[in-house]
C-alpha cells in the first residue's frame, strides 16, 4: 500500500535509503525512524491484515466494509505523509467517522458483550484480533505524532478510535458464525 514514497521511472531501486533517510511526499528528508514513518509504517501493517481478512470473509459485504477501510487508510497516509492538501482527494472526515459508527451499531446489537473475549476461534476473526490491535497501536503512534509535530488529528484520531471498536465487533461477528 505504501504510497509514502514518489515512484517515479527508474526501477524500485533508488539507493536513496541506503542511508537510513527516506523522503516523503512533501520533499522532506525523514529519517526512518522518524514518527510520520513509524504511523505510515503502522498504517502499511493494518492495511496488509485487513487484506487478509478479506481474502479470508466469504460475504460481500464484510468485503466491501474491509475494503472501504484501507482505501480510508490510502487518504490518511497521504494525509501523515504531507501531501498537499490540494492533491488529496479526500481526508478523514466527520463522514468516515459516521460510516464506521453506523456499522458499529449495527454489529452491537448482534454481539452485545458483557466479559473479555478470547481470540483464536477461527482464521478469520484471528486475523481481526490480530488486525485491531495494529489499529490500537497506530492509534498510540498518531497520539505520539501529534504530541511531536502539532498535528491536527482530531477527526483522525477519532476514525481510528472507532476503526478499532469496528475491527473487534468484525472479530466478534466471524468468530461466532460458521464460515
Amino acid at each position: 500500500m505504501s504510497i509514502l514514497v514518489a515512484r517515479n521511472k527508474q526501477g524500485i531501486v533508488t539507493k536513496k535509503g541506503d542511508g537510513g533517510y527516506t523522503y516523503v511526499y512533501s520533499g522532506d528528508k525523514l529519517s526512518k525512524d522518524d514518527l510520520k514513518l513509524e504511523a505510515v509504517g503502522t498504517m502499511d501493517e493494518l492495511s496488509s491484515f485487513l487484506g487478509m481478512a478479506k481474502s479470508l470473509v466469504k460475504d460481500k459485504r464484510g468485503k466491501n466494509i474491509l475494503e472501504k477501510i484501507q482505501k480510508d487508510l490510502f487518504n490518511l497516509e497521504s494525509q501523515i505523509s504531507g501531501m498537499d492538501s490540494r492533491k488529496l482527494k479526500s481526508k478523514i472526515s466527520s463522514r468516515n467517522i459516521r460510516y464506521l459508527e453506523d456499522r458499529i451499531k449495527k454489529l452491537e446489537k448482534k454481539f452485545p458483550f458483557k466479559d473479555f473475549v478470547l481470540s483464536g476461534g477461527n482464521l478469520v476473526s484471528s486475523v481481526l484480533y490480530i488486525t485491531c490491535s495494529i489499529a490500537r497501536r497506530l492509534e498510540r503512534r498518531i497520539v505520539a505524532l501529534r504530541n511531536k509535530e502539532k498535528l491536527k488529528a482530531k477527526n483522525i484520531l477519532i476514525y481510528l478510535n472507532r476503526l478499532s471498536d469496528l475491527i473487534f465487533l468484525l472479530a466478534c461477528k466471524y468468530g461466532s458464525e460458521p464460515l
